[in-house]
């Protein structure tokens, strides 16, 4: 949330009573462990302004009716009233009995929202409508059929690398007129992982950290290193019988593996830099380095990771970087 956005929730009345209701709620009901079951005690109703524009024209019609002694009036008010009174009880239908099984969210870098994936699920024969999830405002809706399970997106604001919590949200829905609404606040123990944001020009790729190419490594492998004398317990199939015959002593083939480009990407590489910078060049240099296929090593101040490469060793390297120095 921006600072304007901050400034504008402070100053609204609805919202303060919306953060004031929503901070008695917290202290009643606590954090909850998922997968969590909307009670009737956990759903409150109130009327929309629409419901309650639709009310104060249903009371102008009433005293219009007393007034005038209108009988069809009157019975058109108390028709619509109970229609009315009749939503309240489909609103709170809708959501009571529903089951937010799981929230999961994705890692992203600072300054990309943080995506909250919310799977909810209904195990009853009946259909939910209209279901929305949303902060201190209305956000993504979907409507879950009848024994079945369905998803909604949460986004918020990223600012700073570490883990993000999920704040607490609110689940509700308007079904079927608009006129009421049935809602729950909901305080989550879910959370995301924030990576820094990589530099937008970094220095160019190190080599190593020495700043030199890798060298072979002997043992098992495909490609010849040379000969040696033989020792017991080597292979027959590694004998190089043509040398051995030529100089009437037995000689064994020693493999090497060849060892590919290598980065070395360490801390104090970028001497010079404040810590943040450092690690906004670093992160920088582990995506470079995972595009081009190389393997690459991580050293910071008390953590090192081994070289490697692949999505898990990309993702632990952004990790170490993410939560480095919290």
């Amino acid at each position: 949330m921006t600072v304007l956005a901050e400034l504008g929730a402070r100053l609204n009345p609805s919202l303060r009573l919306q953060r004031w209701l929503m901070d008695r709620v917290r202290t009643r009901r606590g954090q909850v462990d998922l997968p969590f079951e909307f009670e009737y005690r956990h759903i409150y109703v109130m009327p929309t302004i629409f419901g309650t524009s639709f009310a104060c024209m249903l009371i102008f019609m009433a005293l219009g009716g007393l007034n005038f002694n209108n009988n069809m009036a009157l019975l058109m008010v108390f028709t619509l009233g109970v229609i009315a009174q009749l939503t309240t009880i489909l609103a709170y239908r809708n959501l009571v009995g529903l089951k937010l099984d799981a929230i999961q969210a994705e890692p992203v870098f600072c300054g990309e929202p943080a995506r909250f994936r919310l799977f909810l699920g209904n195990r009853e024969a009946r259909a939910r409508y209209a279901i929305q999830a949303g902060f201190l405002s209305n956000g993504d809706c979907v409507d879950i059929g009848p024994r079945s399970s369905g998803s909604m997106l949460l986004e918020q604001t990223t600012l700073r690398r570490g883990w993000l919590p999920l704040p607490a949200f609110r689940l509700e829905n308007r079904y079927p007129l608009g006129l009421f609404r049935a809602w729950s606040w909901f305080f989550p123990d879910a959370r995301c992982l924030v990576y820094p944001a990589p530099a937008r020009h970094p220095p160019p790729l190190p080599t190593t950290g020495a700043g030199h190419a890798g060298q072979a490594v002997k043992g098992e492998g495909e490609q010849v290193h040379g000969l040696r004398e033989y020792r017991k317990g080597d292979s027959l199939k590694r004998v190089a019988w043509r040398a051995s015959a030529r100089h009437d002593e037995l000689y064994t083939r020693e493999m090497e593996t060849p060892r590919e480009e290598a980065c070395d990407l360490s801390w104090n590489l970028l001497s010079g830099m404040d810590t943040e910078s450092r690690l906004s060049v670093l992160a920088s240099w582990v995506l470079l380095a995972d595009r081009h296929l190389l393997s690459y090593s991580l050293e910071l101040p008390g953590c090192y990771i081994p070289s490697s490469r692949g999505a898990e060793h990309r993702a632990a390297c952004l990790e170490a970087l993410a939560l480095f120095g919290i």
